[in-house]
């Protein structure tokens, strides 16, 4: 498993807070200014990005080195505003890993502990060519 930041999520501050349990994966997030939409609250768009973040990395823990995997399918429920200025925190798990696909869920929960949204995805999965 990969557990190398992308360029964007390092460009915006995504953390591995835990990494330890197969199909399981923590990151946080720190929320800025421009992060706001126009009612001054995170856009929504963040919170996926780190929810789809969360996922894949969670998804990867299950699957052998070499894989590669993507998500084509991504449902975000939006519960409460994440706040500018708060780190949000992702825990993703995995539902399903088969061959071709994978089933992950999320919680984004603010700093004081309230959920924020809920998110499933489903992926491809392209696992290494093997010589056998």
């Amino acid at each position: 498993m990969t557990t190398e930041a992308s360029a964007t999520a390092a460009w915006l501050g995504i953390e591995a807070a835990s990494t330890s349990a197969q199909g399981e994966a923590v990151l946080e997030m720190p929320t800025r200014e421009e992060m706001g939409n126009r009612s001054g609250v995170l856009h929504g768009g963040f919170m996926a990005l780190l929810a789809d973040s969360a996922m894949g990395r969670a998804l990867a823990s299950v699957l052998p080195e070499g894989e590669k995997h993507y998500s084509f399918d991504l449902k975000l429920n939006f519960i409460s505003t994440g706040r500018i200025g708060e780190r949000l925190r992702a825990v993703a798990r995995v539902l399903h890993s088969g061959r071709r696909t994978g089933v992950t869920e999320c919680r984004v929960e603010g700093q004081d502990g309230r959920l924020v949204a809920t998110a499933t995805a489903t992926f491809i999965i392209f696992l290494p060519a093997t010589n056998s």
